[in-house]
């Protein structure tokens, strides 16, 4: 998947697909190189068959994927390296490495604004997140 996975400027609308195994519970949907990745198959066709927050969640991912030289793998580089940063805040917070990852906390703060991707051409608002302190980012939450 990840080797005939196409640049994230060449992908307009990611499709969802089932793989329970790859998934933790707690969570809906994952990024996973241009694909979304879900608990069943209900929840894929739910993905693939409406525009939602989770799935506008998840395509802010591909817009800050975007960003990073348009590329998947520097993207999950920056990302597992805010995640094992902001690990040092787990007995502080749960799940901190994901609830303090910029590229978390710039989809979740736009979500639910459902004409965000048509006002940007690249998700950038991760970058301010990252340039914060670790303390700072957790008195946003």
């Amino acid at each position: 998947m990840m080797f005939r996975a196409p640049r994230p400027s060449r992908i307009d609308d990611m499709r969802a697909i089932a793989m329970p195994r790859w998934i933790r519970k707690g969570y809906d949907g994952l990024t996973f190189f241009g694909t979304i990745i879900t608990h069943s198959e209900k929840d894929a066709e739910a993905f693939n068959q409406r525009f939602s927050t989770l799935k506008n969640h998840e395509m802010i991912h591909l817009y800050q994927a975007r960003s990073t030289h348009n590329s998947w793998l520097c993207f999950y580089v920056h990302y597992g390296w805010y995640w094992l940063c902001a690990s040092l805040y787990r007995k502080r917070l749960k799940n901190a490495g994901y609830r303090l990852n910029p590229f978390e906390m710039e989809a979740y703060a736009h979500m639910n604004d459902l004409n965000y991707l048509k006002s940007i051409d690249k998700a950038t608002g991760w970058r301010q997140y990252a340039q914060m302190t670790l303390e700072q980012r957790l008195a946003l939450l």
